[in-house]
Order: C-alpha cells, then sequence, then structure tokens
C-alpha cells in the first residue's frame, strides 16, 4: 500500500525528512491513529514496526531527574535500552549503524522515542539522585567492560 510518505519518498530523502513529515502527519495525535502507524511503518520499515509496537504496548519511560535533566527508558525485545535526548541509544544497531557507519539515522529505541514524546504516549517517572548516579554508572561500566573484552 503506498502512503502519504512513501510516495514523496526518493534517493535523495533523508530519515530527518520522513520525520518531520511524520511529526506534521500526526501533530494533533495523542494516540497512535491507524493512519499514523502506516505512515511510521511505510517510512521506516521493521524499525518502525517494533517502534510503533512500543508505544503501543507503553514500553517507554521518561526517567527525569531535574527539569533540566532526563533520561529515556525503552523496553526492546532483548533488553532495556537508555536513549539520550533524540540523539543517542546504548543498543548495537545505533552504535553499529548510525555512530560507525552514517547508514541509520535513528534506531527503532529512539524512533519510539522521538515519536512517543511527539504525542506524549510514554510512563514519566522521577528519579531520585542516587538512582540516576547508578544508572549512569551502569552504563559507564557496561562500556567498560566491553572495551577491556575487545581489547
Amino acid at each position: 500500500m503506498k502512503t502519504r510518505i512513501n510516495m514523496m519518498r526518493n534517493k535523495n530523502s533523508s530519515e530527518s525528512e520522513f520525520l518531520v513529515e511524520i511529526f506534521n502527519f500526526i501533530k494533533k495525535e495523542t494516540i497512535l491513529s491507524e493512519a499514523a502507524e502506516n505512515e511510521i511503518i511505510s517510512a521506516f520499515g521493521s524499525r518502525g514496526e517494533k517502534a510503533v509496537r512500543i508505544l503501543k504496548e507503553k514500553k517507554l519511560l521518561k526517567l527525569v531527574l531535574t527539569e533540566e535533566i532526563e533520561l529515556w527508558k525503552v523496553e526492546g525485545t532483548r533488553k532495556n535500552y537508555l536513549v539520550i535526548d533524540n540523539n543517542f541509544c546504548e543498543c548495537k544497531d545505533f552504535q553499529i549503524r548510525s555512530l560507525s557507519r552514517g547508514t541509520n539515522i535513528v534506531c527503532y529505541h529512539l524512533l519510539a522515542k522521538i515519536i512517543g514524546e511527539k504525542i506524549g504516549s510514554y510512563i514519566e517517572r522521577t528519579v531520585k539522585s542516587e538512582d540516576y548516579n547508578l544508572l549512569l554508572k551502569k552504563i559507564t561500566d557496561d562500556k567498560k567492560n566491553k572495551v577491556k573484552k575487545i581489547g
């Protein structure tokens, strides 16, 4: 099925342009309509399907320390992933494709976060300072351990 965004697709279109079009399409939605889901899946394929599933199953969590400091937790298929702003996910897909190859702008965790935040489809929790510090320590410890295993 050809969707509006899919018809716009050409070799010069970027995922950023598709995100802008999707935002224009869903700007007044508070839950994803079937038409919006189809647009997302059409533009992003299997990553779109997984992102939509995360939002439908309410697996997106906003962790708030202060008004200026927040992290996002996305429950993935194998584990939970931390997402920071619209720029970083700790999953291997994002790290390999986006950071090292530059082929995908967003993994499905990041896509779910971006869309979920836009339409308000997430659970928000306030995090105590010590819990936030534990989350950050976990991230840095995991990265250090992976570097030690490689090196």
